[in-house]
């Protein structure tokens, strides 16, 4: 079935990290799951996924990719493994205004979100989508970069751009400006 091929390419995602000196893979942890046993069974392939990595050196982060801060507190503290850890999506919360062509979900605070799980965060991507303006304009990261400071966060962050054809720059400019924000910010802290 579906989730024992994930965890099949899963497995063979850590065998390719391996032989190319790959510290960790990444896992998405889909929409939240409601029904007891589908949280359950989750679980435990978190958990087996995390156990061969841990029998060859490999380490996996799961990514919001979407989910709630709440679903990814849970996932991280029932799958209770030392090389299971978060990477935080800036952009791929559940209700993010990146899922709907920059509109938020009135449902869904993705801030309250971070501020929930930056102190669980191994590494950060800070996802970029309308920014030729020289400012992010979808994600707000005058509040993100304050709250990834007060939870004491210092570590890798990397970043996505996704917003292919809808900035007046190419892609390359793109990044230097999201770049160039996210710099500006931590400049300030």
């Amino acid at each position: 079935d579906d989730l024992r091929d994930k965890v099949a390419t899963a497995k063979a995602d850590m065998d390719i990290a391996l032989i190319l000196g790959a510290p960790m893979i990444r896992l998405f942890c889909g929409q939240p799951l409601t029904a007891p046993e589908e949280r359950a069974r989750e679980i435990r392939c978190f958990q087996e996924v995390a156990d061969y990595g841990l029998e060859i050196g490999i380490a996996m982060g799961l990514q919001n990719h979407p989910s709630t801060g709440d679903d990814v507190i849970r996932i991280i503290e029932e799958t209770d493994r030392p090389n299971f850890s978060f990477l935080l999506d800036t952009g791929q919360w559940c209700g993010s205004p990146a899922r709907n062509q920059g509109i938020p979900d009135p449902d869904h605070d993705i801030y309250a979100y971070m501020q929930q799980t930056a102190h669980l965060a191994t590494h950060v991507r800070a996802k970029f989508y309308k920014i030729d303006s020289g400012k992010e304009e979808w994600i707000d990261y005058e509040r993100i970069v304050p709250i990834l400071a007060e939870a004491g966060y210092n570590g890798p962050r990397s970043v996505g751009f996704e917003g292919q054809d809808i900035n007046d720059c190419d892609d390359k400019e793109v990044m230097r400006l999201a770049a160039a924000q996210l710099r500006d910010l931590a400049s300030r802290l």
